[in-house]
């Protein structure tokens, strides 16, 4: 019996490592608060919905979605709506020279905050690039993970449901 309480404990406490481990439970989710210290070093204004889109130099599908948000990102009502971009990559000279690899096109429209830390990313843990959190008053409000073809039209549709466009 002594066995067979150890076996069952043992499978709990796996499942249970498991499930804290799973990035569904330390990931944000919609619903969510997130950390104060989070949104402060984005310097999200808790009056705006605020896209936060994650990317990295090392990601294709980010590279093709850039140039499409920061278009559409020049269109939104600047009073209600902000785009902050989160560039992941550790070396800060990397994220530089792909930031700079947008000049061409006039360059990226919206705010760029560096994160060669990883506490942002670390906070978010997304569980793939690009990654797009909508925040309003501190709470994420939805959610896109991966690439999203069409990307601009995505985002106009969720901006109408939230009433923004």
């Amino acid at each position: 019996m002594k066995k067979g309480f150890v076996r069952s404990t043992l499978a709990a406490l796996a499942l249970t490592g498991a499930a804290l481990m799973s990035p569904s439970v330390l990931a944000y989710n919609v619903g969510d608060q997130v950390d104060p210290q989070a949104l402060a070093q984005m310097q999200i204004d808790p009056n705006k919905l605020t896209i936060v889109d994650f990317f990295a130099e090392w990601c294709v599908s980010c590279r093709i979605e850039l140039p499409i948000i920061s278009e559409l990102a020049k269109t939104l009502d600047a009073r209600a709506i902000e785009v902050v971009g989160v560039d992941v990559d550790e070396d800060i000279e990397v994220a530089k020279a792909f930031q700079a690899e947008f000049n061409n096109i006039g360059g990226l429209s919206f705010r760029v905050v560096n994160d060669p830390s990883q506490f942002l990313i670390g906070k978010f843990e997304p569980i793939g690039m690009p990654a797009m959190y909508y925040l309003y008053q501190g709470q994420v409000v939805k959610i896109h993970m991966g690439a999203i073809d069409k990307v601009d039209q995505v985002i106009l549709q969720d901006l109408k449901e939230f009433g923004l466009y």
